[in-house]
């Protein structure tokens, strides 16, 4: 083989074995995440330098996470749809808690069972998490993350509804003790008997048990003081309570001990305690509020009548004011998320229960053009703040910014958002997930919550056919661009052959 022809070959060899494509998140260049062992959620240990294998993706959540967290997660279910089984086996998905302290093993499974999330969830101590946290380049401040909790403030939510004649209302969320008992006592699965009086709602029966009409004993309200560790009798109606304020309510027969009332569970969010009148009691509660809760709060507190039905697959919203989503299923009542850092509303990925914490909600006929629904009504709005690369989060010394993807915070400010400049990643404010090599080296990262989830499969994709796994191995096919390059070497090739055998002639 004369120098020409090898030289072609060669050529053809590199233009075939190329790598295909280019990711689409940040590119890193990192050494190897070094091996650390942790407990995962159903508290078996974790070695993440052996149980971790072909290509991971790991993402930092915590549990206590009221918006971005649940995203992340719902977005990574939506990455595994996205593979082929094939693909499938060489990807570790597994998620790594920067709230140790709060996140045991039993709320890390919680958090996976309420989102469906069938990957690791791991913990630890946080002298175990801090070297975890060093290696991956996360930086985690615990007084933003705590802060990050207590910014979600339930009385901002709203709903906005679209009618089917095209016209919208919006109404904020309202939780007085009403609202809180009847989506309690519809989650228990219970019925209820109100009357109306001159005094408000009244509560005469649950679940078949009413208070007789000799007034021997009536359905007395009770509140969870959580200063006092104590129940209290109300000294308002059920109209009158704020169910926000007091989101633990007890109804007791009047003729019960009120000290035989159980203290309310502590993960939960909203729980009702009922105290029958032959002395036993049950109790029923949520471990977080939901776009359910959300949905019914707004609506039922603004006289919308509302129907939602509970199925085996949970709450199904089925009819708002007078319009009943026919059972043919020719449309249904969509629900929308506003995201706000695209400011646009979002068709959500889940149902109205595995909405965690929702802010802005909407509910509109499916074939209806949701272009059309107006942004919501937000009190707190300011183009300035955030720099103009964020939204701000919380109030007075809590009040942080949620910086855009590819913006932090400035030399720490909160309330900053400048552009990333280093491979360090701020956890709070934000998250991240990486993408990871057979060699544990971190090689792509994705900041924030507003990618798109066949984005992050498309890298995943990419990464599995330049480590050749996922059924890649012996399917080298080169790009477009690499064709073209080798046609055009073919060509003259070719050509130089001819003109070498005229020249010969």
């Amino acid at each position: 083989m004369n120098l020409q022809r090898l030289t072609l070959v060669l050529l053809l060899t590199v233009l075939l074995v190329a790598p295909v494509g280019a990711y689409k998140g940040s590119q890193l260049s990192r050494g190897p995440v070094e091996g650390f062992l942790l407990t995962d959620q159903n508290n078996e240990p974790y070695a993440f330098d052996i149980d971790s294998q072909g290509i991971i993706v790991a993402s930092f959540i915590f549990t206590r996470c009221p918006d971005v967290c649940p995203v992340i997660t719902q977005s990574l279910k939506s990455v595994q749809a996205e593979l082929s089984q094939r693909e499938l086996q060489d990807v570790t998905f597994v998620s790594i808690s920067v709230d140790p302290e709060y996140d045991t093993p039993e709320r890390l499974k919680a958090y996976a069972d309420l989102h469906g999330a069938d990957w690791p969830h791991l913990t630890g101590s946080l002298e175990q998490l801090e070297p975890v946290w060093a290696t991956f380049g996360v930086v985690v401040q615990k007084s933003v993350i705590e802060a990050h909790v207590m910014a979600y403030e339930p009385g901002e939510a709203s709903v906005t509804v679209m009618q089917r004649d095209g016209t919208s209302q919006q109404h904020m969320m309202v939780m007085n003790g009403t609202v809180s008992t009847r989506l309690l006592t519809q989650q228990a699965g219970w019925t209820l008997n109100t009357s109306t009086t001159a005094y408000g709602t009244m509560l005469n029966g649950i679940n078949g048990v009413d208070s007789p009409s000799d007034w021997s004993w009536y359905w007395e309200l009770n509140l969870w003081n959580s200063s006092a560790g104590a129940w209290e009798a109300s000294e308002v109606g059920m109209d009158e309570v704020d169910g926000l304020q007091h989101p633990h309510i007890a109804w007791m027969a009047s003729n019960q001990n009120r000290s035989n009332l159980s203290q309310p569970e502590a993960n939960r969010s909203l729980s009702l305690q009922v105290l029958w009148p032959n002395g036993s009691s049950s109790s029923v509660g949520s471990e977080a509020i939901t776009a359910h809760h959300v949905t019914q709060g707004a609506l039922t507190s603004a006289h919308v009548n509302t129907v939602v039905e509970l199925t085996e697959y949970g709450h199904y919203l089925t009819a708002i004011g007078n319009e009943t989503a026919p059972s043919n299923a020719s449309w249904w009542w969509n629900l929308y998320v506003w995201n706000e850092t695209a400011e646009a509303w979002e068709t959500s990925t889940v149902g109205m229960d595995d909405l965690v914490e929702p802010l802005h909600l909407a509910w509109a006929p499916s074939d209806l053009n949701a272009s059309s629904l107006p942004s919501p009504v937000q009190s707190n709005v300011d183009d300035t703040a955030c720099d103009g690369h964020g939204w701000t989060m919380g109030y007075g010394e809590d009040q942080h910014c949620m910086c855009d993807s590819g913006y932090t915070w400035d030399d720490g400010d909160p309330l900053t958002c400048v552009p990333e400049t280093s491979e360090d990643y701020n956890v709070g404010h934000s998250t991240i997930v990486y993408l990871l090599n057979p060699d544990r080296e971190p090689v792509v990262a994705w900041a924030g919550d507003d990618w798109r989830p066949e984005d992050l499969a498309s890298d995943i994709k990419t990464l599995l056919e330049r480590e050749e796994l996922g059924g890649y191995e012996t399917e080298i096919t080169p790009a477009p661009s690499l064709l073209m390059a080798l046609s055009v070497m073919l060509a003259v090739a070719v050509s130089r052959g001819c003109l070498s055998r005229t020249n010969n002639d």
